[in-house]
């Protein structure tokens, strides 16, 4: 007989989780939104957005079930693939993709590129846009020097 025990098996995992666990080797699931794309011909680099962070994965062509071509920035994926010890990446592993799953696709492009490590826009447009660039009006005068 089963018991009911008022909790539910969590199905994908974070990125502390997979640092903590003995992950490597194994196969993963987790979700994340495509923060940047990086084509490299028969392999491209996709970079997860997540709240913990970002998490490289590797796409291949004919070992992912998807085409590249499918995927675009800021889409919502729930992804499947091997953890892979990578000293380059971020948090020193990578995740190399099998299967990808579109969950959700946005409806009309960010008003401001946030994957761009400078953001060439002027104070008004930041201050109007805080939400959007994740940080707030004290994170946009944190370098300046007076």
């Amino acid at each position: 007989m089963e018991y009911l025990t008022g909790k539910t098996e969590k199905k994908t995992l974070g990125i502390q989780d997979i640092l903590a666990g003995e992950y490597e080797g194994k196969e993963v699931t987790v979700n994340g939104a495509v923060h940047k794309i990086r084509d490299m011909g028969d392999v491209a680099f996709v970079v997860l957005r997540k709240s913990e962070g970002l998490l490289q994965t590797v796409y291949e062509d004919g070992v992912t079930d998807i085409s590249l071509k499918e995927l675009q920035e800021e889409d919502t994926v729930c992804v499947t693939g091997v953890v892979a010890k990578e000293e380059r990446a971020p948090h020193g592993f990578e995740i190399r993709l099998r299967t990808v799953t579109i969950l959700s696709k946005p409806t009309e492009p960010m008003p401001i590129a946030i994957n761009k490590w400078k953001m060439n826009t002027s104070l008004e447009t930041k201050l109007d846009l805080c939400p959007a660039t994740k940080s707030g009006p004290t994170a946009l005068f944190r370098n300046i020097s007076i």
